[in-house]
């Protein structure tokens, strides 16, 4: 398939070519490299998918953080929405972790940190990201951590959001929106708190044989997650205590607000 063209950028190279999105590396006539995101065509035909493509484009316009991906500017090309973003020389955090890197053994602090302050920022703007996950952090070899797509994302309420798009990757999802769909910050908080257990571990909180099982351990609320000693017997207790309220299944006993998280972290230097 021919290269998409817009005006102003040139590819260089194609990045990413699954999922429902296209990603290319471009750069501008100033020599700037980007990110050229486009639905893929056969998904563009459908006019929900192109609203939450360009919707998740219009929360990024909101937001200006170091540790979330920058938007350059968003449109339509040739019937297809596409995003241009900032260029990021980084691996994702799913990468990191796999490879054991020294800066996910040695720096889990520091990500945790980034993490934090980046869905602070996403609260505070009135949204929620929904698709917390390391698939979707990237960590730069400096030790940025920038998190990316916003698809999944939707407006903030007084009340728990009903969510129409999809409720993310299972073993992220909070049990109280696998079961009733719905959502408020403290599902980022639960998201946060696997990827947390995830970074220390390597291993899920609630991992069985197979996902359905996995399952039916997260959103059983009598199912505690696994030991985290059993993986990591040398975590400090602070540490231990914070990932375990970020899991609570009962929410009026996890953290309500990021801010809380942040100032445990604080706690922690």
């Amino acid at each position: 398939m021919q290269n998409p063209d817009i005006k102003g950028y040139a590819i260089i190279r194609p990045i990413f070519q699954g999922g429902m999105t296209d990603l290319y590396v471009a750069k501008t006539n100033q020599d700037t490299r980007v990110v050229l995101r486009f639905l893929k065509e056969i998904y563009a035909r459908d006019r929900a998918l192109r609203k939450r493509f360009l919707h998740s484009a219009d929360i990024l316009k909101k937001l200006r953080h170091p540790n979330i991906v920058q938007l350059v500017e968003a449109g339509m090309q040739q019937k297809r929405p596409y995003m241009v973003l900032e260029y990021i020389e980084a691996k994702t955090l799913r990468e990191r972790m796999v490879q054991r890197d020294p800066q996910v053994v040695q720096g889990y602090l520091r990500i945790l940190r980034h993490m934090a302050e980046a869905l602070y920022t996403i609260h505070q703007a009135g949204y929620l990201h929904l698709d917390f996950k390391p698939e979707n952090l990237l960590l730069t070899h400096s030790g940025r951590l920038v998190v990316i797509d916003f698809d999944l994302a939707v407006k903030r309420g007084r009340r728990p959001v009903r969510l129409r798009n999809g409720s993310g990757t299972p073993a992220y999802v909070a049990p109280e929106v696998l079961v009733t769909q719905r959502a408020d910050e403290r599902a980022d908080i639960f998201s946060f708190g696997v990827i947390a257990y995830e970074l220390v571990t390597q291993h899920k909180p609630f991992e069985r044989n197979s996902m359905d099982a996995s399952i039916i351990a997260q959103t059983n609320p009598d199912t505690p997650p696994l030991p985290i000693e059993r993986f990591a017997p040398d975590l400090p207790r602070a540490l231990k205590e914070m990932i375990g309220k970020c899991l609570a299944k009962d929410t009026a006993k996890r953290y309500p607000a990021v801010s809380l998280v942040l100032k445990s972290l604080d706690a922690m230097r």
